[in-house]
């Protein structure tokens, strides 16, 4: 089968190129089989026999064809017993969507393997189907595997079939994973250039948030000149309203993303997504006011995903060109810079005074006295949470980010 692209890349190989290697089955076809070190797959016989699952020490169970339709057992089913449980209510259709519970069974399973004696049960109804998918995407994502890696490490093991519609949710996923792997590879050599240290290190203990006047004496020290748009960020430019409305130089530049911080009618950029209509631009737009009483906080997650999203975006061709971002204003020295250092402290790891000593090398900045103010609340916030995982266990540090963000901009 082939792996690899005429010039040696990894290509996810086609739907039949992997039902091919289903067909050669070393694996079983009992009601369980153990296809990984405390992984088992298995059939609704083998969920409802509790005795059983008791007897191989199995602690978690994740029932693929969780309701009344399916497999009906249920939290309370094995209330008797240590078992944690969690439902996947999924149909054996090449039509039904599986691929939204991929993570979160992913997550669950890496719960059980995480756990010090940690067993875990992936069951359906015949566990050939809807188990076996949510096992292989746990590979993938847990275990770096590709998609033939994964289905070769179970099927040595059991005899599994996936439908057409969940194989091909597979290698979707696969994709993306693989285009995730290498962007990462791309951003680390693009920061290397960039003068972007490459590793994040842990916050040191002594670290206090600066007070605001701090803070303003920091900005001011060691900042480049104005001009009207600079890189900031591999792929990221800070810029002002004359930026922001000369469409021949956002072309040359290969912008193709725009984060608008001053959206609306008062000292703003009225532009909108209408403005690029006759061009390949993603507009993002965000009505702040450029005054101290402003809120600017309440946008900084959003904001920050809006970045993340962008330079992670599994849509482009990574081989071609790499999407670019315009974060501006109307001078872009405050409200976008804001949330530019805001993303810095959320995706990036760096503390406040970190992400202004990155950007001042790079474009003047100046924040007003208010959004100095919201990002110190941040950056002790962030700090808060950083400390806290670190005095958790090992295996409970890696929280998920869009679960911190959901949690923190509540």
């Amino acid at each position: 089968m082939p792996r690899t692209a005429g010039d040696g890349r990894y290509e996810t190989p086609s739907t039949s190129d992997l039902q091919r290697l289903l067909w050669v089955k070393p694996g079983t076809s009992g009601h369980l089989d153990e296809v990984r070190p405390g992984i088992y797959i298995g059939d609704m016989y083998a969920a409802k026999d509790k005795h059983m699952l008791q007897s191989l020490n199995i602690t978690y169970v994740l029932n693929a064809a969780h309701g009344k339709f399916n497999v009906n057992t249920g939290a309370s089913y094995y209330r008797d017993t240590k078992i944690t449980y969690h439902g996947v209510e999924a149909f054996d259709m090449p039509s039904f969507d599986l691929s939204p519970f991929f993570y979160s069974a992913a997550k669950f399973i890496k719960s059980a393997m995480s756990t010090p004696g940690g067993k875990v049960l992936v069951h359906c109804a015949m566990g050939l189907s809807r188990s076996s998918s949510l096992v292989l995407a746990y590979l993938m994502i847990h275990e770096d595997m590709t998609l033939v890696e994964a289905i070769k490490a179970v099927a040595q093991h059991r005899n599994i079939c996936p439908n057409s519609g969940f194989m091909e949710q597979l290698r979707e996923l696969d994709k993306k994973l693989h285009f995730q792997k290498s962007n990462a590879r791309l951003k680390m050599t693009s920061r290397r250039k960039f003068g972007v240290k490459s590793e994040v290190s842990e916050v040191k203990e002594e670290y206090v948030t600066p007070n605001g006047y701090e803070l303003e004496k920091h900005l001011t020290h060691g900042s480049v000149a104005y001009t009207h748009v600079n890189e900031v960020w591999p792929n990221v430019y800070i810029g002002n309203e004359e930026t922001a409305k000369d469409r021949y130089k956002l072309k040359t530049m290969g912008i193709t993303h725009i984060l608008n911080a001053a959206e609306g009618e008062w000292n703003s950029v009225d532009t909108g997504a209408e403005y690029y209509r006759d061009m390949d631009v993603h507009y993002y737009g965000i009505t702040a006011e450029d005054v101290p009483t402003f809120n600017l906080s309440q946008y900084f997650y959003s904001a920050a995903e809006h970045i993340h999203q962008t330079l992670t975006n599994p849509q482009i061709i990574l081989f071609i060109s790499p999407d670019k971002l315009l974060v501006h204003c109307v001078m872009g020295r405050s409200r976008s810079a804001t949330l530019f250092l805001a993303f810095l402290m959320i995706y990036e790891n760096m503390t406040v005074v970190d992400a202004i000593d990155h950007v001042k090398r790079r474009r003047r900045i100046i924040p007003n006295w208010g959004f100095l103010k919201q990002l110190r609340e941040l950056d002790e916030l962030l700090l808060e949470q950083r400390r806290a995982r670190n005095t958790q266990p090992q295996t409970l540090k890696h929280a998920d980010q869009k679960h911190l963000c959901s949690q923190s901009s509540q």
